[in-house]
């Protein structure tokens, strides 16, 4: 009978450790819910976010709030409008143009060929 009271002892406080350490984890995972739903509400904010733009005329560089309504937007610098596609497709129009690119594969000017 002395060894199946040992047996239920330990069940039991096997039993405890398990609750224990379930107690810590969900507290864990309420914590990083938190931070998730921090992130979610950064990245998908109704606010709006700030958009760089590099004018592709003159390289001028500068930041707009992100509207997808407007379809264009004006270079401050040099005055050109410059088009704005929010759908992130490029077609084959969109090929480089010329070797103005700093990151184009297709005309095979990339940042790493300007610093040879």
């Amino acid at each position: 009978m002395g060894d199946l009271n040992q047996q239920i002892e330990k069940l039991l406080n096997e039993m405890k450790e398990i609750k224990e350490n379930q107690k810590i984890l969900t507290e864990k995972m309420e914590k990083m819910q938190q931070v998730i739903d921090h992130i979610e509400n950064d990245i998908y904010s109704d606010e709006g976010f700030d958009f760089e733009i590099v004018c592709p005329y003159c390289e001028y560089e500068f930041v707009i709030d992100a509207n997808e309504e407007n379809q264009e937007i004006e270079c401050p610098e040099c005055k050109n409008l410059i088009e704005l596609d929010w759908s992130g497709d490029f077609s084959e129009d969109d090929q480089c143009s010329g070797g103005h690119c700093h990151g184009c594969s297709d005309c095979g000017n990339t940042d790493e060929d300007d610093d040879m």
